[in-house]
């Protein structure tokens, strides 16, 4: 089977089972309580919320790659986001069908100097591959917005308890845009954070932790590392204190912890 038509095949199961199993259909019954906003979104919702869509009301996705979408209980919204309002270069690099562009640029300085060492880090074949993967392709400007401005236009009186950002090494810029959302309705954080500066300027996991301590999160969770040069950790934050919606987001994780 090809990889198009496997996809194809994959992508109508998954409509299917959306559709007509209750766990992976949102806002079953109008039961859902979690807004929640996907940031890097590919195909729905991700893991583990994949099979617990019922427990969310709503979900706003950023990507800019795909066509704006709007129905009753989501939104595909195509444009990107970042600290400020403003028209950025996006690096478009060779990867696996475009996979790990950014709006930052690949430290290929950063890689040279010590790769060695890090090629005993994560798969081999990615390692072997990084190099090739990381080409640039082409750049592109795309229009960049705030995730507060965009949530004041167009979803004033929507409170959002839930953000997810997978956005190659930007998470630290959006959540600098998201400022009044985090000192506000949102809960729970889960970003994919790097430990190693694979993109030139980004901030790591340490700095970004520290930045969202400010505003009452803590990681509950780091997962383990991933992703070439085992570089990438998806972390798990809570605002600190107890809430019906913090233990349904730890629920959701399998995580039994008390705040």
């Amino acid at each position: 089977m090809s990889l198009n038509i496997f996809r194809l095949v994959k992508s109508i199961i998954l409509n299917l089972r959306s559709r007509y199993i209750p766990k992976y259909k949102l806002n079953y019954r109008d039961q859902g309580l979690i807004n929640y906003i996907d940031v890097g979104s590919v195909g729905g919702l991700p893991d583990p919320w994949r099979s617990k869509a019922n427990v969310v009301r709503f979900l706003l996705n950023f990507e800019p790659n795909e066509s704006p979408q709007h129905g009753r209980n989501f939104m595909t919204y195509n444009t990107a986001v970042w600290e400020s309002d403003e028209i950025l270069p996006f690096y478009i690099y060779k990867g696996f069908n475009a996979t790990g562009s950014s709006l930052f640029k690949q430290n290929f300085e950063y890689v040279k100097k010590n790769y060695d060492h890090l090629k005993e880090r994560g798969p081999e074949s990615l390692a072997k591959t990084w190099f090739d993967r990381s080409q640039l392709v082409k750049t592109a400007e795309i229009e960049c917005r705030t995730i507060d401005n965009i949530l004041r236009d167009e979803f004033p009186a929507t409170p959002f308890h839930f953000m997810k950002i997978d956005a190659q090494g930007a998470e630290y810029n959006i959540l600098k845009g998201a400022q009044s959302l985090l000192k506000s309705s949102c809960i729970g954080l889960h970003l994919e954070l790097f430990t190693l500066p694979l993109y030139r300027g980004i901030v790591l996991l340490d700095g970004v932790e520290a930045y969202l301590s400010d505003f009452g999160f803590r990681m509950v969770k780091k997962f383990p590392a991933h992703g070439t040069f085992d570089a990438q950790h998806d972390c798990l934050f809570l605002r600190e204190g107890d809430s019906t919606l913090s233990s349904v987001i730890l629920k959701v994780y399998g995580i039994n912890k008390n705040f």
